[in-house]
Formats: structure tokens, C-alpha cells, sequence
């Protein structure tokens, strides 16, 4: 796969439910800290005995999401993992492994940080979007 130009990273980020209420300037401003990762066919991703540090979103292949060696779902493109990398350290619970050659957008929790600090409504629209999940899990 070619590296993605910052169009194409907008495009992936728009499948992300956290990021679904940003304009495509705002997008374009997280696009620009998300790296390109290639995950070889069973290289682990997301490891339960370690902190995340970031956020992935699939641009092509499979990640298979395993939980106490029982996988439970097959991530594809612009599907995300550890999206509560970016505001929890804890692990994830599961393990998710490459199923396949796998690409991936990944956003460290750190870039994501100093972005937000410096836009302001980035910060606000993620924040809304959050509280509107939640209201949406606690049935309200």
C-alpha cells in the first residue's frame, strides 16, 4: 500500500464514530499526527499486558480482537481500536492481532494531547460526542 496523502487519512478518520462530528479542516489537523503502521499476519496490535498509547484505525486488512483466546470480532477498514487510548492508559482487554498484511492509521495519545490543547473545538466537538455515547449506553 502507498503512503496515504493527507486527503486520504481525512477520509479514514471520517469513519471514526469519536471523530464523526469534526469538519474536514479539523480532520485534516489530526490527520496530519496519524502515522502509517503495516502489521505483518499475526503481529500483535494491541497487547492486554500493556498500556495503550494510542489510537488505530484500519485502512486495509483484518485485526482480529481475541479475548481469553476466543476471538469475538475481525476489525476491517475504518474500524477502530483503542479508542479510549486516548483518554485512559489502562489495557484493552482483549488482544488484537493482525489477521492478514494489515494497514493502519495510529494516533499516539501524546500528539492527540498537544493537538487538542491547541484547538480549542476539536476539544469540545470529541468532549460532545463522548457525552452523547454515554447518554446513549445509559439510556437517556
Amino acid at each position: 500500500m502507498a503512503e496515504l496523502n493527507i486527503v486520504e487519512k481525512v477520509i479514514a478518520l471520517e469513519g471514526v464514530d469519536l471523530l464523526s462530528g469534526l469538519t474536514p479542516d479539523q480532520l485534516a489537523r489530526i490527520a496530519s499526527i496519524a502515522s502509517e503502521v503495516r502489521a505483518a499476519p499475526g503481529e500483535i496490535v494491541l497487547d492486554p499486558a500493556k498500556p495503550l498509547d494510542a489510537l488505530f484505525v484500519v485502512l486495509d486488512g483484518g485485526v482480529s480482537l481475541a479475548k481469553d483466546g476466543t476471538e469475538i470480532h475481525v476489525a476491517r477498514q475504518n474500524e477502530v481500536l483503542g479508542a479510549w487510548a486516548l483518554f485512559d492508559n489502562e489495557p484493552m482487554p482483549v488482544t488484537a492481532t493482525a489477521a492478514e498484511e494489515t494497514w493502519l492509521l495510529r494516533i499516539s495519545r501524546d500528539d492527540f494531547y498537544e493537538l487538542l490543547s491547541d484547538n480549542v473545538e476539536i476539544t469540545t466537538t470529541v468532549f460532545s460526542t463522548l457525552v452523547k455515547r454515554f447518554r446513549r449506553l445509559v439510556g437517556q
